[in-house]
């Protein structure tokens, strides 16, 4: 019997996936066609791979069996279409990264190291948003990957999310505000405060936002600012209290712009990860410049040895 690898290709996008639809909107075909392919895969393998349930596909015990060996045919397809690709057109890979606007002083530039050091055989190209925003667009498959702020308790199926390193939640006020020199204020002390905060998607303010309300502390007002930016603008300017990452801050930390406030009560701090489709439902050579990229971000927190 022969086989049309196309076939496989198919089954596993759609077991990754767990949705028809979204598999059609992967592959750039009608749910009807991808349909009318597992149905001609179960045909061949005369047993079903898959049911539909509330929660997505579910694979039976053949479809399980199988999904390696598609999985790898759909691997070996995507390398050889892309190494003919890059042959036939000379093409440098594009890599497509999302950047928290928090993350910015912290990762841009390993980012752009990284790119600098293989320019010769990739492009980086890089977009900042929200974590919220950022997530959405890896979904969409508008980015390869993205490098967020927290945002992992809600992430959509199948995206993967891979823990950097965490980034602490701090105060900041002007050096002329009475609170400057405390060093560090308890949570409670914000009560009866002007809080500056980000726009309302951020993880920051959303964080912030869930402590006040769980330990029953009413600020006076929260004052928007409408990014991070808008905020060390705002706390220099001695309008409030500034809400920003610990690594946000640090030019006008040192430049002495601003000060910095810890906050003493536990758990302010926030998780930095690498969002990504899995490997399997990602083409060779991007796979490829990807964990090249995480590689490198890692090595510089000094978590893994080149």
């Amino acid at each position: 019997m022969r086989l049309n690898p196309r076939y496989l290709v198919v089954f596993c996008v759609v077991a990754e996936l767990r949705s028809l639809s979204r598999a059609a909107e992967v592959l750039h075909l009608s749910q009807p066609a991808v349909s009318k392919t597992l149905k001609a895969l179960e045909d061949a393998v005369r047993q079903p791979l898959y049911e539909r349930t509330p929660q997505g596909i579910t694979l039976t015990e053949a479809g399980k069996a199988l999904l390696p060996y598609a999985c790898a045919v759909s691997r070996s397809l995507a390398q050889a279409t892309r190494f003919i690709e890059e042959k036939r057109h000379r093409r440098i890979p594009s890599l497509e990264v999302g950047l928290a606007w928090s993350l910015i002083p912290r990762y841009q530039a390993p980012l752009l190291s990284w790119a600098l050091a293989h320019q010769a055989r990739a492009e980086l190209n890089l977009k900042n948003g929200t974590t919220l925003e950022l997530i959405e667009q890896v979904f969409q498959r508008d980015l390869d990957a993205a490098l967020v702020l927290g945002g992992t308790d809600a992430l959509p199926e199948p995206l993967l999310a891979q823990r950097l390193t965490s980034e602490e939640m701090v105060l900041v006020v002007a050096p002329s505000h009475p609170w400057a020199s405390l060093g560090g204020v308890a949570l409670g002390q914000l009560e009866g405060m002007t809080l500056l905060v980000p726009q309302r998607n951020s993880r920051l303010r959303l964080r912030l936002e869930q402590f006040l309300e769980r330990h029953g502390i009413v600020p006076a007002r929260l004052l928007e600012c409408g990014s991070l930016y808008g905020v060390k603008a705002a706390a220099a300017a001695g309008l409030g209290v500034g809400l920003a990452s610990r690594s946000f801050v640090g030019p006008e930390l040192e430049a002495g712009l601003l000060r910095l406030l810890f906050i003493e009560d536990a758990g302010f701090s926030l998780g930095i990860h690498w969002v990504s489709y899995p490997e399997s439902s990602v083409d060779f050579a991007t796979r490829e410049l990807m964990g090249s990229l995480w590689r490198a971000l890692s090595t510089a927190q000094g978590l893994v040895k080149m």
